[in-house]
This record gives structure tokens, C-alpha cells and sequence, in this order.
């Protein structure tokens, strides 16, 4: 299918959608309330006619006197790892008050569902869209690049964002805790931790550091979404002596492994036979011992900001908030 040179200037409507398809408009109308009176074939061109136009259905537009709904999307990879909570937080404190409702939707790390959960979101016309990270697909920047309502990207700093962005540099997290490894001796280092973009590119920023001072090439242990990180990583990765792991929750199931395996001190960092240091210093990490080294991202001003770029089009839109890493007895 091609997009008519029209449709590029303008926002995608039913009938277009229709005349793509090369159906009616009642047709499509009955795809997007009633698909399952479509047949699956027609159905399937219609949606792929709606992927390529970018369109999205209105779902409330029957249902408002008005173009407000006094709502913001709000899209995360997942609500099972508090590593995100403080960014919700931050952001539902700003715009709770000034009477948005946050509707919460998480695409559990998979391009596929993150694009249908933006669909979702779109379809409800919020009045903005606040993700982590950016987009996985194409469709899914499509979607948000033809929304015409303010979009921030967090936990990210993508040289070419959709509109505004609050977060840090990931590559620069994993130069300072491979930096640091360095500095302090280690020589086999390994990374364990999912292989979502911004986990990679802690991965890329760790790995090329490590190889620039010298070190033999790090490991890197790519684990389940819901794994914990534990034995069967430390199984995996004989004779390391230091692990950067993408997160903390991770970090704290690799950590309990080694207290398994007899390989933990409670004693200070250059007493640890493998050191490790996590990333999001969830409260967890700094009450158990050893102390978790960690990366401390400023979750809560992430969303605090992400919040104030949605409402308002002053000001920078790429704001980079930083890191910090936080060295306690783990690593």
C-alpha cells in the first residue's frame, strides 16, 4: 500500500484509513468497535492500512462535549520492578493537583504490545503521552510524531526526540562503574541484565571502557524479564571478579548468589572476591550487607520534569538530570 502525498500533510481520518484499505468506512468503523464481525483477512488490511497512516480511533469522541480529557498517558516497561516507581510518583505529585488523572499502561519490555498499549493510550486522547525510553518501533513513533499533543521520552537523552526528554546518558553509567572497576583493580568484569535499549547501551558504555584500558573482553549474561539474577548468573560467569548489573533488582539476586556460593564478605569493597555494583538504588540495596553499590538515577525528578515538559513549551525540552554512582561495601 501506498500513502497518498495528501495524507502526509494532515492528521489520518477514517475515510482514509478506508480508502487504503480499499474498503467502506463503515468497515473500518466496525474493525475498530466490533472486530470480530470482520473477517480476519479484511481485518488484517485495515489494520495494516492503519499502522501505515499512523491513524488512531478515537474511542471517546461519542462520549465528550469537548476536546478535554484532563488525562496523561503514561507508559512504562513494568509495574514488577519498583526501579520506575519513582518516576510515576514524581510525575502523578505534579499533575494530580492541577486535576489530570494518570492512566497507566506497561509493555512489559516487548516492541509489539508497546506499540498496541500506544495505541491504547492514544486512543482514550490524553492530553499528553509521558514514556520510558523511546519509542521501539517505527509504528510507534508514528503514532506519537502524528498525535499533535506533547510526548516526553524519560529515562533516555535520544539525539533526535519526538519532542522532550528527561533522563540521563546510560552509555555514561556504564563508563563510570567500568572506570571504577578499573581504578580499583578488577580485570575480569562481566554485565548481566536484560537486552531492552537502554540496558544496552549501559552494556556498550561499560564494555568499550573496559576494552580502551586494556581488559580482556567483558561478559555479558542477558537474563529472563523476571529473572532475579542469582546462581544460575553466577553459574554462567566463572572466575569474574566484578559484575555491573542493569539494575538493581538484578544486582541484589546476583549478590544473594554469591552469598550462596560462599563468595560474599561483609566487610568493605576491596575485601569482596566479586565486586557489584546495580543501577536505580532502590531502599532494598542500602539496608541489606554487604550495602549495594549502585547508580543512583534521580527517578523522581525525572518524572517531575517529564511532567512540567508535557504542560509547558518553554524552557529547554532536553533535559539531562544525571547520575550519580553511590560506592558502598558491595562493590
Amino acid at each position: 500500500m501506498t500513502i497518498p502525498e495528501s495524507e502526509l500533510q494532515a492528521a489520518p481520518t477514517l475515510s482514509a484509513v478506508a480508502d487504503l484499505a480499499g474498503v467502506s468506512a463503515i468497515t473500518v468503523s466496525r474493525v475498530v468497535r466490533l472486530p470480530a464481525m470482520v473477517a480476519p483477512e479484511t481485518r488484517a488490511r485495515v489494520e495494516a492500512a492503519m499502522r501505515q497512516l499512523g491513524y488512531v480511533p478515537n474511542l471517546v469522541a461519542g462520549a465528550l462535549a469537548s476536546s478535554r480529557t484532563n488525562s496523561v498517558g503514561v507508559l512504562v516497561p513494568t509495574i514488577a520492578n519498583s526501579i520506575f516507581a519513582d518516576t510515576v510518583q514524581g510525575l502523578s505529585d505534579h499533575l494530580e493537583p492541577l486535576g489530570y488523572a494518570v492512566i497507566l499502561a506497561q509493555s512489559r519490555y516487548d516492541a509489539a504490545r508497546e506499540d498496541h498499549m500506544l495505541a491504547a493510550l492514544l486512543s482514550r486522547r490524553p492530553e499528553a503521552i509521558i514514556m520510558v525510553g523511546s519509542p521501539a518501533t517505527e509504528d510507534g513513533a508514528r503514532l506519537l510524531r502524528r498525535s499533535g499533543i506533547p510526548v516526553a521520552e524519560t529515562w533516555e537523552l535520544p539525539p533526535e526526540p519526538i519532542d522532550a526528554v528527561a533522563g540521563f546518558d546510560n552509555y555514561q553509567a556504564g563508563v563510570a562503574v567500568a572506570r571504577h572497576f578499573v581504578a580499583h583493580g578488577r580485570k575480569a568484569l562481566a554485565f548481566i541484565g536484560g537486552d531492552d535499549p537502554r540496558a544496552t547501551r549501559r552494556w556498550n558504555g561499560f564494555k568499550e571502557t573496559a576494552l580502551a584500558a586494556g581488559l580482556k573482553p567483558p561478559r555479558r549474561l542477558v537474563l529472563d524479564r523476571n529473572a532475579s539474577g542469582s546462581v544460575v548468573a553466577l553459574a554462567d560467569l566463572p572466575e569474574v571478579d566484578a559484575v555491573f548489573a542493569a539494575n538493581d533488582a538484578h544486582a541484589i539476586g546476583f549478590l544473594s548468589g554469591l552469598r550462596a556460593a560462599g563468595l560474599l564478605r561483609n566487610g568493605p569493597a576491596t575485601e569482596q572476591p566479586v565486586a557489584v555494583i546495580g543501577l536505580g538504588d532502590l531502599e532494598m540495596g542500602r539496608l541489606i550487607a554487604p550495602g549495594l553499590s549502585t547508580i543512583r538515577v534521580h527517578g523522581d525528578a525525572i518524572g517531575r520534569t517529564a511532567a512540567k515538559l508535557i504542560l509547558t513549551r518553554d524552557g529547554p525540552r532536553h533535559v539531562d538530570l544525571g547520575f550519580e554512582l553511590v560506592l558502598r561495601d558491595s562493590g
